[in-house]
């Protein structure tokens, strides 16, 4: 009896002090990418405070050429930075970029109900800017200048909408979460949303980024398969882009945009409900996540991967870099930072 006790208690030393250098290894990498993205930000904004003329001639009058730049070194960080870690973890590039093949009827109804949740987590966003704007702070990201040129649209779909969905669930649910999978599925969801959301940086998006994130990687993980969760991220950045463009080209007013985002969401609801019922009734564990063991508890999984050192450096830096996009009007009001 005791000895068998003995090799539990070690099974379960063994497989915590796997989790932890798991754990340790991807926040290192979430790390990286982020000090990286920032200093970049701070050479930049160095550059621009000391030859704004050069600056400005560099990139032009226009957000479109900086938010390039950015997409493209987002690119760069994910596609690098995570490639290096696979290479160095020697991960199964099939493990964690999955595409089984799906049926074109299956992938529709799933895209349905992933981009009717995506859009109805918008709620939580719309709430906390209203509620930040009652003590005059503005976490929204302001308006962006797309220069008013047809080649500058298109960029901005691709900045916006394309890369996101390819370089983001490339890190997010393919890297950290197709390596946290072998530990437990709904650890893995959870820690790959929850790190998803950090990385958008601000108090507005971060609940919205965390649901989304919860319904990418569901997807993910019923499918087998990347495809679903990179359509749906596009689906929900394009439609956000478009209403966007139509807005500030005003075409559509603020009430119309509004109406008509609503009408979507009732409208894809209303079909999800439909496609969820139908899955329900044909699969009773579509809604079930795979346990994966249970050598050592869920909870006690949790707790072992967000106390590893650098994943909470990780939510730390973010957390604070939150806080700071939060206060920066007041920063530039008070004459801290530059504008």
């Amino acid at each position: 009896m005791l000895r068998s006790q003995n090799e539990k208690e070690y099974r379960q030393f063994l497989y915590t002090k796997d989790l932890r250098k798991a754990a340790n290894g991807l926040g290192l990498m979430l790390l990286t990418m982020f000090v990286i993205e920032m200093a970049v930000d701070l050479v930049l904004e160095f550059w621009k405070q000391a030859d704004q003329a050069g600056f400005i001639a560099f990139f032009s009058d226009s957000d479109i050429p900086i938010m390039l730049f950015n997409g493209l070194l987002s690119v760069i960080l994910f596609f690098v930075v995570g490639g290096l870690y696979v290479l160095l973890e020697k991960r199964s590039l099939s493990a964690l970029f999955p595409f089984e093949k799906i049926g074109a009827k299956k992938l529709s109804m799933l895209c349905v109900i992933g981009i009717a949740l995506s859009l109805m987590c918008n709620i939580a966003p719309n709430l906390l800017t209203e509620v930040f704007g009652l003590f005059g702070l503005d976490n929204s990201g302001g308006d962006i200048s797309f220069g008013g040129t047809l080649p500058n649209i298109l960029l901005y779909y691709l900045i916006v909408a394309v890369m996101p969905a390819f370089t983001e669930e490339f890190a997010f649910r393919g890297v950290v979460m197709g390596s946290l999978r072998k530990y437990s599925d709904s650890l893995a969801l959870v820690v790959s949303s929850a790190a998803f959301a950090l990385m958008h940086g601000n108090f507005v998006q971060i609940p919205f980024t965390f649901c989304c994130g919860l319904v990418f990687g569901f997807m993910v993980l019923k499918t087998n398969s990347l495809l679903p969760s990179i359509i749906i991220h596009f689906l929900n950045n394009g439609l956000s882009v478009t209403f966007d463009l139509l807005y500030e080209y005003q075409v559509l007013s603020i009430e119309m945009v509004n109406l008509c985002y609503g009408a979507i969401i009732v409208i894809t609801g209303a079909f999800a409900l439909v496609f969820i019922r139908k899955f329900a009734n044909s699969d009773e564990a579509f809604f079930h996540l795979n346990r994966a063991d249970d050598v050592v508890p869920y909870r006690q999984k949790l707790k072992t991967t967000a106390s590893s050192p650098f994943m909470i450096c990780y939510a730390v830096l973010l957390l604070l870099y939150a806080v700071y996009q939060l206060m920066q009007p007041y920063l530039i009001a008070w004459g801290v930072i530059g504008y």
